[in-house]
């Protein structure tokens, strides 16, 4: 794993290497499909029947908390109360965890910030929730691989600044394709690959925006 990590990294900075910041967009679609490729994708995505499961569990819960609360304390009542908070998401992941294991942190991580974005959310809907999963997980594919490199290639550029633009490029591939993908994979119409293949295809339309 880490020999793969580093050998991305090098192939990474290869392709940052001598490019202007004026023409850093040329190098996105390539850089971008380089790491979302279909190995890294389903790697940090996990199995089909996770993801599928977990958004599932997440659905209900929500939807619990909506009508009946957590402890006596309404959705609203948690998002000023982050203990509470917190317990109810670890709660959710242990019912989780109970069915299946999550073997990818990416998606773990993920799974804790779209919830936590959800609580400020009146009503939960769950084709907009795997939306924003899909999305999420996505970003933090890119900034994991992009945040270091573009950094000690351009050292002009701060992280907040290489934050935005992962987010521009992210905006760019997560596209109405590929949210009516990810709508036909809670449907089940569509298997977990699909969704992923449709994600690296959308990889061409990659950019850093403007910056």
């Amino acid at each position: 794993m880490g020999t793969s990590k580093r050998k991305l990294s090098s192939e990474i900075k290869k392709m940052l290497k001598n490019k202007s910041l004026t023409n850093l967009n040329e190098t996105a679609p390539e850089i971008s499909k380089k790491i979302l490729s279909e190995k890294i994708l389903n790697e940090k995505f996990d199995k089909s029947d996770i993801i599928d499961n977990s958004i599932r569990i997440i659905h209900r819960q929500f939807l619990s908390l909506q009508s009946s609360g957590f402890k006596g304390k309404s959705k609203e009542d948690l998002l000023l109360d982050s203990i509470t908070q917190q317990e109810f998401l670890e709660m959710i992941l242990d019912l989780i965890e109970n069915d299946t294991t999550i073997n990818s942190k990416i998606l773990e991580k993920s799974l804790k910030i779209v919830m936590c974005k959800f609580f400020e959310i009146d009503e939960f809907e769950i084709y907009e929730f795997a939306q924003v999963l899909f999305y999420e997980i996505v970003y933090q594919i890119l900034l994991g691989e992009l945040n270091d490199n573009i950094k000690d290639i351009y050292d002009e550029l701060n992280y907040e600044l290489i934050q935005k633009m992962v987010k521009n490029m992210t905006d760019r591939i997560m596209n109405n394709n590929v949210y009516d993908k990810v709508n036909e994979f809670i449907d089940r119409k569509i298997s977990l690959r699909k969704v992923l293949n449709e994600i690296s295809i959308q990889t061409t339309n990659a950019s850093f925006g403007e910056f």
